[in-house]
């Protein structure tokens, strides 16, 4: 038997801290979650049931409110079927997603911080064939972590790292404005998920382009969590060096090792990630059309109005 990849580390108290946020206990968010899998069984045009955890993962997504996790449990599943290209060829078996896999860091930290967030290290491997990445298959293998994470972290909020320091103004150019939209409204609209921060390190000059576009996109909440510097130094002022991967001056386990851990995991996901490329909702048994927020998500391409994430 395939050894389990061990990557996310959360501590038996923090599943009680965040319900406790949320004016719930331990018991009082268990019961959400039963009433969610028994409102899933009348939802016939749904194409499976989700385990506990997954159920627990999408109410604290939506601040334990179990009408907005319905809403975006049925978005989980309708999107497949009807944005198709978001979900084309994203199979971690695929050609395109084992080249990125190859050419790319996209990592989780393994400690959550003390407010309970957890971090992404995101960084180029290689200086050189960086033209053969699509930033979208980028997007699908970060989605492809969020599978995981649906069955084993606790998703309170997220902080992202990116790290230039091999990254080309050729692939940077690539990351425009129908992308960045898109990487946006995939984690508001689909998972929920709440950023936290975002440092950028070890910038070059082209950044300031980034930053000038993502100010035209994003709401002022969001855009002043985002943090430029030079080099490394601003992770080790904000960060705790027990968490930092070796590569930062800290003690944690290298990029490079938590990128294997990764791979290791999406191994161990597969029979998983093969069912998602099956599970389509049957529109002919919805009960009720989407609600208009959903309807949004559905047709929001050259839509580029400024995307709220909290």
């Amino acid at each position: 038997m395939q050894q389990e990849a061990k990557l996310f580390h959360v501590e038996n108290n923090t599943i009680d801290s965040v319900a406790k946020l949320y004016n719930k206990t331990e018991e009082s968010l268990a019961d959400d979650v039963l009433n969610l899998k028994n409102w899933m069984k009348g939802q016939h045009h749904l194409p499976e049931i989700l385990d506990d955890t997954s159920l627990q993962n999408f109410l604290i997504l939506n601040k334990c409110n179990p009408e907005k996790a319905k809403e975006k449990i049925d978005m989980y599943y309708t999107f497949r079927s009807q944005v198709p290209n978001l979900v084309k060829n994203i199979n971690p078996r695929c050609s395109n997603m084992k080249t990125v896999e190859t050419q790319m860091y996209h990592v989780p930290l393994p400690k959550l911080t003390k407010d309970m967030y957890r971090v992404f290290v995101n960084k180029y491997q290689i200086k050189d064939n960086q033209e053969q990445i699509d930033p979208y298959d980028i997007l699908k293998m970060a989605a492809n972590l969020q599978e995981v994470r649906l069955k084993e972290d606790i998703m309170f909020g997220d902080v992202i790292i990116f790290d230039l320091e091999w990254s080309s103004v050729r692939f940077l150019s690539k990351l425009t404005p129908t992308f960045l939209v898109t990487m946006l409204t995939l984690y508001k609209k689909i998972y929920s998920l709440r950023v936290k921060g975002v440092y950028v390190v070890n910038t070059i000059p082209y950044a300031s382009t980034l930053l000038a576009i993502g100010k035209t996109l994003l709401k002022p909440k969001l855009f002043q969590r985002i943090h430029f510097c030079k080099d490394t130094s601003i992770l080790r002022e904000h960060f705790p060096l027990e968490m930092l991967p070796k590569n930062y001056g800290g003690t944690e386990k290298s990029v490079e090792e938590l990128h294997e851990l990764c791979r290791l995991k999406f191994q161990e996901y597969q029979d998983r990630f093969d069912l998602l490329d099956k599970l389509r909702v049957n529109e002919s048994l919805r009960p009720a059309r989407l609600q208009n927020e959903n309807d949004e998500f559905l047709g929001y391409y050259g839509n580029f109005r400024k995307l709220e994430i909290d």
